[in-house]
């Protein structure tokens, strides 16, 4: 017969227990309060392990680096579902150096978000792919204007009337007359609307002694203009008028040694003016460049086309965004000859307007407004590309025509061929062509 244990819940049970039977110790209970079991079972946190709460971003090392965590314990360190996403991504799909996306030799280390490059002497970026003598025209955190390789690293330069920043790469205008900047009466994209469009700063007229306009040009200093040699030519007594209203007679004409009246070849020309513009209020000029810079950094970004139209007998402005045309493709829609001198500018309804010739493509670059195409003769009417004189060509021809003293006019100098200059007009610039940069 079998002894029975008694419960504190149970009571007495019926039949009375056995005289001999000795009293046996007193055992656990089966079932217990829900305070102890919760004390009893309560769940052990592996060894090293924090509240995720007081994590930082460090010990998710040891989270899911050193051991395999799951992406609770992920969204809890970062405390935002974006950045855990991200992260997840590259944690579930591998190591992120298996792509080895270090170049040049650079050795790749992972971390928490991605992967660190240790980079080769003479490279550096954040895939080492940076040669440090070199430019790189695509890199955010180069030179801001001009740059020039050099045998250790490369050196940064600044358009006219801007100066080298602290860190030698940002440009900063110094003077009343930096070139590519804009006031803010002048929007720089084209409106919808044309009515009472105010030209850019750099955007002037030429006129005749009679008062009247006859062709466009474009302030490249605040004593010197740039328009078409066919346009210097047409009349004499040339004046230049601003947007303001403010009107200078030009003093000198070099017209490019190289010009073709038949074939329009080299058709450019600079009006050296008798007094300076005032910036900013009559004008301002705008940015020059060199050739590769505008190859390699200008032409590929889109453009503004600023110039004249004609209303009547009037002159008024006009802006055109317009984007670059490679030459072969330019050449077969204009059946015509894309030289190294001349580029191509495609705009809606380019040829719906009746252009002068003289107008200006500017481009924006980091805050300032750069020069690339000189209009020439007005385009034909209808759809297709805009053939445009590239200005950036004739970097090296500006630079010696504007650097020369200046000389009063000489109505005996000689013209091309060394035929007489008709009086009234003057004479074309004798300077060696050199090469064109």
């Amino acid at each position: 017969m079998g002894l029975h244990a008694q419960s504190p819940e149970s009571g007495p049970r019926a039949s009375a227990p056995l005289a001999e039977a000795p009293a046996l110790p007193s055992r656990p209970a089966v079932f217990l309060p829900t305070a102890e079991a919760h004390e009893l079972l309560a769940r052990w946190r592996r060894a090293g392990s924090y509240l995720l709460e007081e994590l930082f971003e460090g010990h998710l090392e040891k989270e899911c680096l050193e051991e395999v965590c799951v992406y609770e314990e992920a969204r809890e360190v970062f405390e935002d579902t974006e950045s855990t996403d991200e992260f997840w991504k590259t944690y579930t799909g591998g190591s992120p150096c298996a792509s080895q996306p270090c170049l040049n030799n650079g050795s790749c280390q992972n971390s928490i978000r991605g992967y660190t490059c240790t980079c080769t002497p003479g490279y550096e970026g954040p895939n080492c792919a940076f040669a440090k003598n070199e430019c790189h025209p695509l890199r955010l955190d180069g030179c801001q204007h001009f740059c020039y390789p050099g045998p250790e690293s490369y050196t940064c330069s600044c358009a006219r009337g801007h100066t080298l920043g602290q860190d030698r790469r940002s440009c900063l205008p110094h003077d009343t007359c930096a070139c590519g900047t804009l006031d803010s009466e002048c929007c720089p994209r084209p409106q919808r609307s044309q009515q009472n469009l105010l030209p850019f700063p750099w955007q002037v007229k030429l006129t005749n002694s009679e008062g009247e306009d006859f062709c466009g040009g474009v302030l490249i200093l605040d004593n010197f203009v740039l328009t078409t040699a066919t346009c210097s030519l047409l009349r004499t007594n040339i004046s230049v008028k601003t947007r303001s209203g403010f009107q200078v007679p030009a003093k000198g004409l070099h017209v490019h040694t190289r010009f073709e009246p038949d074939t329009g070849h080299n058709d450019v020309a600079l009006l050296r003016l008798a007094r300076p513009v005032r910036c900013p209020d009559a004008g301002r000029p705008i940015c020059t460049a060199d050739a590769d810079f505008a190859e390699r950094v200008l032409l590929p970004q889109p453009g503004v086309l600023g110039g004249w139209t004609l209303r009547g007998r009037e002159m008024v402005p006009l802006r055109l965004r317009v984007t670059h045309v490679e030459p072969a493709e330019c050449g077969r829609a204009l059946n015509a000859t894309v030289t190294t001198r001349t580029s191509c500018e495609r705009g809606a309804a380019a040829g719906a307007a009746r252009w002068v010739a003289g107008g200006a493509v500017a481009r924006q670059h980091r805050g300032a407004w750069f020069l690339t195409g000189l209009l020439g003769a007005a385009p034909p009417e209808g759809p297709g590309p805009l053939l445009l004189i590239k200005v950036p060509r004739y970097a090296l021809w500006l630079r010696q025509v504007t650097q020369q003293p200046s000389r009063p006019r000489d109505d005996r100098d000689q013209g091309r061929g060394g035929e007489p200059v008709p009086r009234g007009r003057w004479a074309a610039t004798a300077l060696p062509p050199g090469p064109l940069v």
